[in-house]
């Protein structure tokens, strides 16, 4: 095992109701890329983006190797948020596999949305749950957050029981403030190699 090395799957909403805070979006996952890769030890990355459907643009790669997301990142179409996560962590659960031993030392997944789920056709709540409950009984870390919805409860349901979780409204500021929470669960987690169980409103009053 390689110590204070992390491996960081991102899934990121990118429906049509993103559209309003689109470059937000964009800077919250470069600026939240920078001080990961910049925290110390090695770092891997993927990110999965979803809309109607997931996509996964990257998966495992060196954080040196990263592009910053740019205007490809265009908002548009329904939330398939289970499709998109469920997607997201059985490839990262493959890949830990084949590495073995050599696994890195910290799993996160980071799941952004503001809206519910409405358009996955592969994955349902209960194998979303069921996959989520394995994963942090394997001591992966999660951070989600989310907008136009009750977080925690939502969170819950999902299986995040040990997770960092944030509400925040769909607004630029309130996008920045929850991208901020995610970076420092992130490292927290990185740093304690302990899981974070945590509840943060970043809500524009």
């Amino acid at each position: 095992m390689q110590q204070d090395s992390a491996l960081i799957t991102f899934v990121l909403d990118e429906s049509g109701s993103m559209g309003r805070i689109a470059q937000a979006a964009r800077d919250g996952f470069n600026e939240y890329l920078e001080e990961q890769v910049g925290h110390g030890g090695p770092t891997w990355w993927t990110l999965t983006t979803f809309a109607n459907h997931p996509r996964t643009r990257f998966a495992v790669i060196p954080g040196a190797e990263v592009r910053p997301l740019g205007n490809d990142y265009s908002p548009h179409g329904m939330t398939a948020l289970y499709d998109a996560v469920g997607r997201s962590i059985t490839k990262t659960q493959r890949y830990l596999e084949k590495l073995g031993e050599d696994r890195p030392s910290d799993v996160i997944v980071v799941i952004l949305t503001d809206g519910m789920e409405n358009a996955s056709q592969k994955w349902t709540a209960r194998a979303v749950f069921d996959l989520i409950t394995e994963a942090e009984g394997s001591g992966w870390q999660f951070v989600f957050l989310g907008a136009n919805q009750d977080s925690w409860s939502v969170a819950q349901r999902m299986g995040i029981r040990k997770g960092a979780v944030v509400d925040w409204a769909p607004t630029v500021q309130s996008h920045k403030d929850a991208m901020v929470e995610a970076s420092y669960a992130t490292s927290d987690f990185r740093r304690m190699k302990e899981q974070q169980t945590r509840y943060r409103d970043r809500r524009t009053k």
